[in-house]
């Protein structure tokens, strides 16, 4: 940038109307430029405003997918919910006895609602598996489990879109 500038003053001091001419076409130059910088400016100022603006209706959007979501899921587990609060109050309040068969019934029902939103029960009860400590925690015993050792399962294991959230219950099998 020096040297160019140093050129220039050279060369206005030898040729000032040739450099008169270059100065004007220069400043031009440089207008021009500086308008387009500040139009850009101003575009990129506008593309935040409307970035900012999409990213608050997507979040707006999504937040309303999840609230619809929520209130499908908890409309289906609602009636399952109050037959097992309806069923409490009975045996804890009024001394009412409950059929077992009942109190099942309804809990089986809460257990396919979330299912059918992708709770996934991992195991079964009874089953004997190898001891995995990802998928399995050791009950009621002192010793650990060594990986591969056979377990069997007392409670079940319960995950969602492949993440555990609960690991099974085992217990050592014996021999």
């Amino acid at each position: 940038m020096r040297n160019f500038l140093r050129w220039l003053f050279e060369r206005v001091k030898k040729h000032p109307q040739v450099a008169d001419e270059r100065l004007v076409d220069l400043e031009r130059q440089v207008q021009t430029l500086r308008l387009d910088l500040e139009e850009r400016e101003r575009l990129i100022a506008s593309l935040r405003d409307d970035l900012e603006r999409l990213r608050r209706m997507q979040e707006s959007r999504l937040e309303e997918a999840l609230q619809v979501a929520m209130e499908r899921l908890l409309t289906e587990a609602a009636a399952p919910t109050a037959q097992l609060l309806t069923q409490a109050h009975l045996v804890e309040k009024e001394g009412k006895p409950v059929r077992e068969r009942d109190i099942l019934a309804v809990a089986r029902r809460l257990v396919r609602v979330l299912q059918d939103q992708g709770l996934v029960v991992e195991s079964r009860i009874g089953e004997e598996a190898a001891f995995d400590p990802d998928r399995h925690e050791l009950l009621g015993s002192d010793e650990a489990a060594v990986p591969g050792q056979k377990v069997v399962v007392r409670m079940p294991g319960v995950s969602y879109r492949g993440r555990i959230l609960r690991r099974a219950g085992v217990e050592k099998v014996k021999e």
